[in-house]
């Protein structure tokens, strides 16, 4: 066996790379981790720099430095540390192209190239990508997204139509049955679960007229969507229920706390829109710019049945809305 062939890749230290080959790790957000290749006197001959976001099963490839004769093993490593976090997907822009080459992806068609290490879930759905260009646009943007292509002009109207929230620092977002009439007027057949039976978000103002304006509105939707006879499930939609629907070919608008991803409490709305084996495919509005996310990494997502239950409550008590979309 050749001395490069019989050279291992396994986890280093980001310290251990070369200045600005791989950004800071930040202990509230995306998992930043190296695999790396050094010989025996410890100096590093090649590396793959990995981010992946802590509640999503795909790693992204967003750095690769290694000569051709190492690029199998640096991949072995890369395919053995994946499988180690039980990631379903790896994926890399084009900027990468050694990696894409090195790790057999395929051209997705939507930016970027990825592998996948189980069976692979078909998009059911042409869903639309885009990332939010405002904070407080979440769930237009998942509306328009389940619609097909996006355009902001599409974003803020859907946000006008839908939102009663105004926030501690200006516009606020979207609630339940704004975002159900909206989507119903763009041709959606809608049903919503939600187990609240008054108004929600109030904890993003502070003022009891701005607390009784959200009410106001909020209230306002809740009466056209019942004179609209727009199906409404005082009830959560459990996770074999939320396999069934999709499945079924809907696709679903879920409010969710994204304390898991991102470690601070915010209520969000994401689409998901396929789903195998338990996990779904998901769209997220939010790039995250600490992480220095790209489209890449909130397209498509795989994410566990299990961890967005977990993520799909919001306030306290905990309240849950999620969005069926036929």
């Amino acid at each position: 066996m050749s001395d490069t062939m019989a050279l291992t890749a396994r986890p280093v230290a980001l310290d251990l790379l070369p200045q600005g080959a791989a950004q800071p790790q930040l202990p509230d957000q995306a998992h930043i981790s190296a695999i790396g290749i050094q010989d025996a006197a410890g100096s590093l001959l090649a590396f793959a720099v990995l981010r992946q976001r802590r509640t999503a099963e795909v790693i992204q490839i967003v750095g690769w430095s290694c000569p051709d004769a190492l690029s199998a093993p640096l991949a072995q490593g890369v395919l053995a540390e994946a499988g180690a976090r039980g990631a379903a997907l790896l994926r890399a822009t084009p900027d990468q192209p050694a990696a894409i080459a090195a790790l057999g992806m395929a051209d997705s068609g939507r930016g970027y190239a990825q592998h996948w290490l189980i069976a692979p879930i078909p998009l059911a759905h042409a869903v639309g990508q885009y990332n939010q260009s405002t904070g407080f646009t979440c769930g237009p943007v998942s509306i328009a997204m389940a619609m097909g292509q996006v355009t902001r002009a599409q974003e803020l109207t859907l946000w006008r139509e839908a939102t009663s929230v105004v926030s501690l620092t200006g516009p606020g977002g979207c609630d339940p049955f704004g975002m159900q009439l909206a989507a119903n007027r763009r041709g959606f057949a809608t049903e919503l679960h939600f187990d609240s039976d008054g108004p929600i978000l109030l904890e993003r103002v502070q003022t009891q007229d701005k607390k009784d304006l959200i009410a106001f509105v909020q209230g306002e939707f809740r009466a056209e969507a019942a004179g609209l006879d727009l199906p409404l499930v005082p009830d959560h939609l459990s996770l074999p229920d939320l396999r069934r629907v999709v499945a079924e070919g809907a696709m679903v608008i879920l409010l969710i706390d994204q304390i898991l991803t991102h470690d601070h409490h915010a209520p969000h709305w994401i689409l998901l829109h396929a789903e195998r084996d338990g996990i779904f495919l998901v769209n997220d509005p939010w790039l995250e710019p600490r992480d220095l996310e790209t489209l890449a990494d909130v397209d498509c997502l795989p994410m566990r049945g299990e961890v967005l239950m977990r993520m799909g409550a919001w306030g306290d008590p905990a309240r849950h809305a999620a969005l069926i979309l036929r």
